[in-house]
């Protein structure tokens, strides 16, 4: 999934699940910074003392470590299915969909456990984080978030409007050649574009299909049922399509409609007409000084942060909120799975 699922979507999905509007944009944002939050350096907010951020993003070679696979890939954006522990025979590292009434899926169990959550902010901010890994394992199952051979994809091809299939050279190829076998790497983007409908061939050489839209529509109505029950309880957990048909149907044409990211985020924009998102915005509301260092090597950024200090109400900050998020999810998932 990207951008135009995990915070446009998200943001629609919470408003129709009951969520007011400045509600619904807090889920969105925390769901969506899953993705943007590589900050690791600790932050002084007040003299003498220490607030530690969390990463939930990985972008170099540093994924080859087991510490990142377990500490990002796994808690965020790969969840295996089950407890390890439980039943160890069984377990599998790799990414199944969250299914609807499982509640010994971790994503279950992750999403029941930002639930009960009471401050309301905190509870908000993890239910977004949340929401986050949950999507994922409707676009990364079959995947896993360690470095093994369960990740390799061979030859790559997309659906073609006629209906037969076009090979992906480049991805088949020089993808397969040079990428570690960490996550959907090996697959390039193919799990994350919506609208996709494409095929591969996996490490045991067996061809698999993806209907990216058909599975990107199973997780909008989980997710909608999530929140709703977050929302109102009493409430039945009907489909979205029968609470909301019209929304249903201009959500499955968004999804269904291909090109750029950002074209694609200008349809849910018109549609949603959510606040855009700005990946700083929580950062700058919680820290004084410059908070734009994402383009800094890390000894410039270990530097830079050391000046930064917190604004008077940094500890009920969204941005100070999400980093406990993300160290919550972490503990629970790397619990689970130890």
């Amino acid at each position: 999934m990207q951008k135009d699922f995990h915070y446009y979507a998200v943001y629609q999905l919470a408003k129709l699940a009951g969520f007011s509007i400045s509600d619904s944009e807090t889920i969105a944002f925390a769901s969506q910074y899953v993705d943007d939050s590589t900050e690791s350096e600790p932050i002084m907010p007040f003299p003498d003392q220490h607030f530690d951020t969390v990463r939930t993003a990985h972008y170099n070679l540093g994924a080859f470590d087991w510490d990142v696979q377990k500490k990002i890939y796994m808690p965020f954006h790969f969840l295996p299915t089950a407890i390890r522990w439980q039943a160890p025979a069984n377990f599998s590292y790799c990414t199944a969909p969250a299914r609807e009434g499982d509640h010994t899926q971790l994503s279950h169990m992750l999403f029941d456990a930002a639930v009960k959550e009471t401050n309301k902010r905190f509870r908000l901010i993890r239910i977004g984080v949340a929401i986050h890994t949950i999507a994922d394992t409707f676009s990364h199952f079959g995947f896993s978030g360690r470095h093994h051979d369960e990740n390799n994809v061979g030859k790559i091809w997309h659906a073609k409007k006629d209906g037969g299939w076009d090979l992906q050279f480049f991805e088949s190829v020089v993808v397969d050649m040079f990428v570690p076998r960490i996550g959907h790497v090996e697959a390039s983007s193919n799990p994350d574009y919506p609208y996709l409908k494409w095929r591969y061939t996996n490490g045991n050489g067996r061809r698999k299909t993806r209907d990216n839209l058909k599975y990107s529509l199973n997780a909008v109505n989980y997710i909608y049922k999530r929140l709703k029950s977050a929302k109102t309880p009493a409430l039945p957990l009907t489909e979205l399509d029968q609470d909301h048909p019209n929304d249903y149907r201009q959500i499955k044409s968004l999804l269904g409609k291909n090109g750029s990211l950002d074209r694609r985020i200008k349809r849910w924009k018109r549609y949603t007409n959510a606040t855009e998102y700005k990946k700083v915005a929580w950062r700058q509301a919680a820290l004084k000084g410059d908070v734009k260092w994402d383009d800094m090597s890390p000894s410039e950024r270990k530097i830079h942060t050391r000046r930064l200090e917190g604004k008077v109400n940094f500890d009920n900050s969204k941005w100070a909120y999400f980093h406990r998020a993300a160290l919550k999810q972490r503990g629970l998932v790397r619990g689970w799975i130890n």
